[in-house]
């Protein structure tokens, strides 16, 4: 290999470089916002399951101060309050399970898709390996 082919090959190393490293970072980005997206979804359904659980304590609460009036309403409500606050809880359980869910199959399918990425960008470095050991046999 002379001195003039030697340059050559590394300038056309040099042109490609930049474009794989543009998309590798674009890639990048693209994946921290799918990430913070999922994460921000994950948060919003957990607050507003929060929020709904609270909804329902509080009317639980005052349905149950509205029966106050006498001993069998009294122990009436405080049963049936305790029931919709233990319905509620597992509402919301249910609520952030399905939330994890989704944030769980985002990153998935995001760990797949770096995973691509990566699989790429190594068969790009190993077709530069095998053309840069095909330049130094000859």
């Amino acid at each position: 290999m002379n001195t003039e082919e030697f340059y050559t090959l590394i300038n056309k190393v040099r042109a490609s470089l930049p474009e794989d490293v543009k998309t590798a970072a674009r890639i990048t980005r693209d994946a921290d916002r799918v990430v913070n997206d999922a994460r921000d979804q994950a948060a919003q359904i957990t607050d507003q399951a929060k929020a709904d659980a609270a909804g329902v304590i509080d009317t639980a609460k005052a349905e149950a101060a509205r029966l106050v009036d006498a001993s069998e309403i009294k122990q009436m409500a405080v049963a049936q309050s305790k029931e919709i606050v233990a319905s509620s809880e597992d509402e919301a359980r249910g609520v952030k399970a399905g939330a994890d869910e989704y944030a769980r199959e985002v990153l998935t399918n995001l760990e797949g898709f770096v995973a691509k990425t990566l699989s790429t960008i190594q068969r790009g470095r190993d077709k530069l390996d095998v053309k840069g050991s095909d330049s130094s046999d000859e």
